[in-house]
Formats: structure tokens, C-alpha cells, sequence
């Protein structure tokens, strides 16, 4: 760990001192770790040392733009760092997105199967204030980001859609592409309400299933149980839930005996069934 934490830091000082693309040779020459290794354990490294700057906000990206003879490695995710530098009071939630980063590195050994690649890029595109697209569930959403946090171990973009305050699973975010231009909007970050946050999206529903099937199926959605009763192999439980999504999933994929919900849900379940 402490060599491949040189590393990553001396990858960021070599981009800091370069103002254009960095060449794959140009890296390998530079870094005396990599140096030495022979050309397949060097590739091996570079790639582990790529998917730690990324967890740590850092995006590594290949440029090659057939209209340019510069071809390289940008670096991208510094304005997170250069932000926090220039306030004099620091913004606590990017702090905490990074914090969490790297604790999650550091304090477990398997791989990290978060969907987090597109952490620096929504990080830039909400200080710079501009409009993205992704795919979600099957459909183009076209979304002004306002902040990004981290969740029961999963990452949340908080943006607004058609005037609306949503939030979408970085998970299920694909084929990001961040607008050009900046300053589409005037909203602070200190505004945006995560779906857990708001009691408006909060669901109370109880069903009537069998046993095995919901433990089966049970981590499919987050949620907590209030009352839960065993009759033979039949659980009545009274579930609460902000992950609509996923509830809608389990429903689907458990088919419970009984469903029973409040007449005022239902709105917030046709929104998702619309999505």
C-alpha cells in the first residue's frame, strides 16, 4: 500500500508540473517506480495506480484527438482539491466525498464494484455550474447536477430534472457526457435534499410473503422493518423505504401474497413506473 500511495502522489505532482498531455513513455521514465519494471508489470501497476486516482476523484484519460499532434494522459478532478484550497472555509460534503474514498480503499481489500469513474467529472460539472446527460434506466436524462454524497455504501447524484430534485444511483448512471458551457444556473449546493433526506419520498407498505423469498431478496433494496411476524413459512412485515426503485423491483421479483400501501404513495410509485 505505502508504494502504490508514492505512486499515485507522484503521478500528481508529475501532471502538476506539465501543462500538456503526458505521454505513456514520458510517465514510465519519470516515476522511478515504474522504471524498473518490465513492460507487463508495469502495465499492471499503471492500471491499479489509474483506478486509485479515480476513487480518490483524480480522472486519468487518454487523449487522442485526430485534429491535434498531442496525444497523452490529462489529468482531470484537481478543481475538488484547488476548491477546498481557495475557500477559507472548507466545503464539508466534497471533504466527506473524498474522505470516504479513500477510507473505503483503505479499510477493505476486495475490489471496489462501485460505480465511481464519473465522481471527478460531476464533481466539475457542478462547481462549474453546467448541464449533463447520462443514460438511467433505459432513458436519456438530461439533469443539472447538484451534489454528489455517499450513502449507505453507494454513491447518489442529486440533480435537478425538469424542475424537480431527484436522485439517481451513480451505479446506474451511463454514458455521462457533461455539457459545454458553464454558469446555467444560480442554485447552491447546500440546497439539494437527497431522496433519504426528504420525509416526502418515505414509503410505508406491508406485505404478506414467503420466508425464503424475502431473504433471498431482501438486500435487493434498502430498507428497515418495523413489525415483522412469522406464521409457519407466511412473514407479515411493515417495511420502510426511501429506495422506490428497488422496492419496485422486489415486488416484481417476489411476487408478495398481500401488498398493502397508503393510498398517498401512490403518486411517487407511477413517477418511477413513468421513468
Amino acid at each position: 500500500m505505502k508504494n502504490v500511495i508514492k505512486r499515485c502522489v507522484s503521478l500528481l505532482t508529475l501532471f502538476n508540473d506539465k501543462s500538456t498531455q503526458i505521454s505513456t513513455e514520458y510517465i514510465r521514465d519519470n516515476i522511478s517506480s515504474y522504471r524498473d519494471l518490465s513492460d507487463s508489470a508495469f502495465k499492471r501497476s499503471f492500471e491499479r495506480d489509474k483506478v486509485l486516482l479515480r476513487e480518490m476523484g483524480y480522472s486519468l484519460d487518454y487523449v487522442n484527438d485526430k485534429w491535434s499532434i498531442d496525444e497523452g494522459y490529462n489529468l482531470s478532478g484537481t478543481s475538488i482539491i484547488n476548491s477546498i484550497k481557495k475557500n477559507k472555509n472548507i466545503e464539508f460534503n466534497q471533504f466527506l466525498n473524498t474522505y470516504h474514498i479513500i477510507k473505503k480503499y483503505i479499510d477493505s481489500n476486495s475490489e471496489n464494484t462501485n460505480n465511481i469513474n464519473n465522481v471527478s467529472k460531476l464533481n466539475d460539472a457542478i462547481i462549474e455550474k453546467k448541464r449533463v446527460s447520462f443514460k438511467y434506466q433505459n432513458k436519456i436524462r438530461k439533469v443539472y447536477p447538484m451534489g454528489i454524497k455517499f450513502f449507505n455504501n453507494n454513491w447518489y447524484l442529486g440533480a435537478e430534472d425538469n424542475k424537480k430534485l431527484k436522485t439517481y444511483n451513480l451505479n446506474k448512471i451511463n454514458d455521462l457526457k457533461i455539457g459545454n458551457k458553464s454558469d446555467l444556473h444560480d442554485k447552491e449546493y447546500k440546497e439539494i435534499k437527497f431522496s433519504w433526506e426528504n420525509k416526502d419520498h418515505l414509503i410505508t407498505i406491508k406485505l404478506n410473503l414467503n420466508k425464503e423469498i424475502y431473504l433471498i431478496n431482501k438486500n435487493i433494496f434498502n430498507h428497515s422493518v418495523n413489525i415483522k411476524k412469522q406464521k409457519n413459512n407466511l412473514l407479515n412485515l411493515e417495511i420502510n423505504t426511501y429506495d422506490i426503485n428497488g422496492l419496485l423491483k422486489f415486488l416484481l421479483m417476489t411476487n408478495p401474497k398481500t401488498i398493502t400501501l397508503r393510498k398517498k404513495y401512490k403518486p411517487l410509485l407511477l413517477e418511477v413506473l413513468d421513468g
